[in-house]
This record gives structure tokens, C-alpha cells and sequence, in this order.
């Protein structure tokens, strides 16, 4: 028999994919948020399925016009780095707009998006940053239209990203009520957590076949 430490961790997405649920929010009333989404967006956390302790929120909330995320991080913020983000606290958000399962690369419905907590002594603090190993890619996004609010404590730090549709090639609800979608939060010490995926088992920022599925409901 094979010692433990030989057979490699099986993480659920080498036998299924998993599903959730993103609930509508008109522009309207996104507008009125402040920044504060309630417990109906909230999604669960995944620290079971990635071998991992959570320490964070998050929650999506989307309509016709853009795709929000209130992100909670229940430490305080450290250190900030560009280029290299994933040095210190960083949120990653990965969406691909069509869920196309059927390929092990990124493609021109995928996106990489990145909100750092504080502004870096160089570069932007919110960005697209897709890689793209084919030349079925898109324009990364204006910085600029992201739109995004953060709120520092001693304590904890909190983010809110709102994503225009001017920055999701392909994001058509009518046509595809459904997201490929992950995230990744990283901490200055080195800790992560993740969205169904870990990035110690696959290169997830290349891989939207693994993501997640996420259901439009309205």
C-alpha cells in the first residue's frame, strides 16, 4: 500500500465542477449601496474543498451594466506590491463571461482583474491583467473604469470593485446566464484563500476550464 504522503491531494474538480448562485441588483440600487452588499450576496466560502482557513468575505452581486464585489478581509492590510501582486494582500478576480469549459487555456471571454487594498508606490491599483497564450484574446480594459472604493482599520480591511460591462468582453446575462468564476485572496504572510480552485494544485489565472460555474439569477 502506497504511504499517505505519496498519493496527491484530489481536489473536487477532478470529478465535477461546482455551481452557485449570483442574485440580481439593479444599477439603481447598487448606486445606493455605499460600497455594502447584503447577506443574499454573500457566497460561500470554500476553505473545506481547498485545504485552507478562511478569512475573508465576499460578495457578488450583478445586472445588465456591471458585475460588483464586496470583499471583507478580516486582517488588516500590510504591505501592497505591483507588479508582483500576489507579495502582498491583493484581491484577484477571475470571470470568464461565456463558462466555456471545453478549454484548457485562457480565451477572449476570459478576465484577470486585480484590486490591491492600497495604492502602490508604482503602477495602478486596479487593473486587468489577463494572460492570453493564443491570439483568440481581447484589449485589456481602461484601469480607469474600474470603479472601486476601499476602507482601511487596524483590524480588518474592506473592498468594493464594481466591473462595468465596457470591461467584460462578451458579458451578454440574455444570452449567458452563467460566469465562469473564481477569485484569490492573498495576505502579505503568504496565506491565500481561494474560490473552489487552489493555486498550489493548478495555474488557475490559465485554466477557466476549472472555475466555477456562477448562475445570473434574477
Amino acid at each position: 500500500m502506497a504511504d499517505s504522503e505519496s498519493i496527491p491531494f484530489l481536489a473536487p474538480v477532478h470529478y465535477f465542477s461546482l455551481a452557485f448562485d449570483c442574485h440580481y441588483l439593479s444599477h439603481e440600487e447598487m448606486e445606493q449601496t455605499k460600497g455594502s452588499l447584503k447577506k443574499k450576496y454573500l457566497l460561500p466560502t470554500t476553505e473545506h474543498l481547498c485545504e485552507e482557513a478562511s478569512f475573508a468575505d465576499v460578495y457578488m452581486a450583478w445586472n445588465d451594466m456591471e458585475i460588483a464585489f464586496h470583499i471583507v478581509v478580516h486582517e488588516p492590510c500590510t504591505a501592497v506590491y505591483y507588479p508582483d501582486i500576489t507579495y502582498g494582500d491583493s484581491i484577484e478576480i477571475f470571470i470568464d463571461t461565456r463558462d466555456n469549459k471545453d478549454t484548457g487555456f485562457n480565451h477572449r471571454f476570459c478576465h484577470h482583474f486585480f484590486v490591491l487594498p492600497k495604492a502602490p508606490e508604482e503602477g495602478p491599483q486596479a487593473a486587468e491583467i489577463t494572460r492570453f497564450r493564443t491570439e483568440d484574446s481581447h484589449e485589456w480594459c481602461d484601469s480607469a473604469k474600474l470603479q472601486f472604493q476601499c476602507k482601511l482599520s487596524s483590524r480588518q480591511y474592506e473592498i468594493f470593485l464594481k466591473i462595468p460591462v465596457d470591461c467584460l468582453h462578451g458579458y451578454d446575462p440574455e444570452e449567458s446566464p452563467r460566469l465562469g468564476f473564481t477569485y484569490r485572496i492573498n495576505r502579505y504572510n503568504d496565506t491565500q484563500q481561494h474560490f473552489c480552485v487552489c493555486s498550489k494544485e493548478f495555474m488557475i489565472d490559465q485554466q477557466p476550464s476549472l472555475w466555477s460555474s456562477v448562475r445570473l439569477i434574477k
